[in-house]
């Protein structure tokens, strides 16, 4: 009977890239012969996400959805699952309450060090709690898996004396499915639903602070007395709002509310996956200003559908980034205008074919790292 390697989708309810991320790791291990000959792999995840995962039940993965609320009950049922049904690894755990009960079957994954590198984007009280968490897990012997050298650099940074074992594993973004759903029926549903009539220019990040929207909205006031952009829309998603920087948010408004901005400004709020796919394959490019990312899902999308993006010039992003991206100062709104306008009317080049193709070589050259973590090589 083969062993188990649980992923804890539960972990990551309350972030969606979390989920997304565990997806993206999944459809690494299962371009591994080795992987797939020595383990059965298995999805713990509520009902309301349980549809992330449903490209995978033709795959070799069981899916187990958990319905209940309770936090006892759901430690009772996972030490259940873990002690007594031959699981040996349980991926992407924190060091919580729950995350301790399994700590010798546990790999750690940190997405990024954001809370170290930009404390001020954080309330005290979950700053504390994160870096706490941090320290737990440096200091616990177990594998950790990150998603960038980036991260990594950032890990021997903050905790030198670390006795984790570090595994750097990027992933890719698996949305092959999704993308062979988007018709020209859909495309022009998408476009009408959304009043998407004139080209456009994509920023699909949510609206946190350290994503940096407010060099993209200040580009944009540059640009509007700049003929060769005067065509194009900018369209935004994710749901205007950050807790932690309530004042960032209303600052943000002012700006994309000013007259001179908001004719060509269009915010569409959540959208779903698909339509959120849609929305990028039709973009005339992609922006992603970020400040701190561990390995953008964004960058992720964007190269299977072979887009241009401009990028934000910093560590992970010179790591991560592909022949078509290109390069700008986060700081600098002067230098985001300046590359928008040199994109602006440029005939689009982009091969989706070539980027599903790209995405599955580049996934099964990542399930190498992930051979070393399950120890299989």
């Amino acid at each position: 009977m083969k062993k188990k390697i649980l992923f804890n989708g539960l972990g990551n309810r309350g972030w969606i890239g979390g989920l997304y991320y565990i997806k993206n790791i999944l459809f690494s291990c299962l371009q591994s012969e080795t992987i797939t000959a020595r383990y059965d792999l298995v999805v713990l995840i509520d009902h309301k996400h349980a549809d992330i995962f449903d490209c995978f039940r033709q795959e070799e993965v069981q899916i187990l959805v958990y319905d209940g609320e309770s936090r006892f009950k759901l430690a009772l049922y996972e030490m259940n699952l873990i002690w007594l049904h031959g699981v040996k690894y349980c991926y992407a755990l924190e060091l919580n309450k729950i995350g301790r009960l399994f700590r010798k079957r546990g790999i750690f994954w940190i997405p990024d060090f954001q809370h170290r590198t930009l404390p001020e984007f954080f309330q005290p009280d979950e700053l504390e709690r994160k870096i706490e968490n941090d320290q737990n897990m440096a200091m616990s012997g177990n594998p950790m898996v990150l998603s960038s050298q980036d991260a990594k650099n950032d890990l021997e940074r903050f905790y030198p004396k670390h006795t984790c074992k570090v595994t750097v594993v990027h992933f890719v973004s698996y949305i092959e499915p999704e993308l062979r759903a988007i018709t020209p029926e859909l495309t022009a549903r998408v476009r009408e639903k959304f009043g998407l009539h004139k080209k456009f220019i994509y920023l699909p990040n949510q609206f946190w602070k350290h994503k940096n929207h407010i060099v993209a909205v200040r580009a944009i006031e540059l640009l509007r007395s700049r003929t060769e952009c005067s065509d194009y829309d900018f369209v935004f998603t994710g749901n205007l709002e950050d807790y932690r920087n309530p004042d960032y948010i209303g600052q943000l408004k002012q700006i994309m509310e000013a007259p001179k901005v908001r004719d060509c400004i269009r915010l569409l709020g959540f959208v779903e996956r698909t339509e959120q796919l849609c929305i990028m394959k039709e973009a005339e490019f992609i922006v992603q200003p970020s400040l701190c990312e561990g390995w953008g899902t964004v960058l992720e999308d964007a190269k299977v559908l072979d887009k241009t993006v401009l990028l934000s010039d910093i560590p992970v992003h010179r790591e991560q980034k592909n022949e078509k991206c290109v390069l700008f100062d986060p700081q600098s709104p002067e230098d985001l205008a300046d590359r928008i306008a040199e994109l602006c009317g440029r005939t689009r080049e982009e091969d989706m074919e070539r980027g599903i193709v790209r995405m599955y070589c580049e996934a099964k050259e990542y399930a190498k790292s992930l051979e070393q973590v399950f120890d299989v090589r």
